[in-house]
């Protein structure tokens, strides 16, 4: 009984430590990104091929833009809260839900093209290649996902546009 109680012993001791080498070794990356002064945007560093000297820019250009991305933002935020408030005593569309609307429309357009100014301003700091490379990451990623109301709408299922 000894015996077994030894090898199942060891087996879970070799296991155990095969499960943290593994698990040491294969986030060993991602531990040294988050260790860089900006992890938020050391993945683009090391995606894009940055010098450091570009990366720099970038950071500041990215500590620049976060304080009128925030205001953005809650600015947003409280359009939400607001039609919320508004629609939960609606039973018809009225002309403050209306313009509500319209104004909440227009700030997620400047939302969008503050936005793409930046990833613009971003991708000219780069090499060109890699510019090119990352503005289409944007598209993909944060523009062209068809993730907007139109790509939910139910009339496109029907008309087989998903």
């Amino acid at each position: 009984m000894k015996k077994y109680a030894l090898i199942l012993l060891l087996g879970l001791a070799v296991s155990t430590a095969a499960f943290s080498g593994f698990y040491y070794f294969g986030t060993a990356s991602c531990r040294q990104l988050m260790r860089q002064p900006q992890p938020e945007l050391a993945w683009l560093k090391k995606e894009f091929h940055l010098s450091d000297a570009e990366f720099t820019r970038i950071s500041q250009m990215h500590a620049a833009y976060l304080p009128q991305c925030r205001e953005r933002c809650l600015r947003i935020a409280e359009q939400d809260r607001q039609l919320q408030q508004l629609l939960d005593n609606a039973t018809n569309m009225t002309p403050e839900i209306q313009n509500l609307l319209a104004q909440r429309a227009r700030t997620r357009g400047e939302c969008e093209t503050e936005m793409m100014k930046h990833f613009l301003e971003v991708s000219r700091t780069m090499p060109p290649e890699q510019g090119r490379r990352y503005l289409a990451w944007v598209e993909e990623h944060i523009f062209l996902r068809g993730q907007g109301m139109e790509g939910n709408h139910p009339m496109a299922e029907e008309q087989g546009e998903r």
